[in-house]
């Protein structure tokens, strides 16, 4: 079994004008619950180096989770 050490990467843009988000994957990050875990990862770094705390987020998370999953 090969192993690939190359970086993985994910790029974001953000147009203002249209209020997009892009995501654009490195060709060797194919597996999608490797990109949510790095997204995920990100994310919740960057909550905590805001201040966010823990019970804030898990609070956030609950209260909006229903908006991106479709349960309501």
């Amino acid at each position: 079994m090969a192993i690939n050490h190359e970086n993985k990467r994910i790029g974001i843009n953000l147009n203002y004008d249209d209020g997009s988000l892009n995501l654009d994957f490195s060709d060797n990050l194919t597996d999608e619950k490797e990109q949510g875990y790095i997204l995920s990862a990100a994310f919740f770094s960057f909550a905590a180096s805001q201040g966010i705390t823990k019970e804030q987020m898990l609070e956030m998370v609950d209260e909006e989770y229903g908006k991106f999953s479709g349960d309501n």
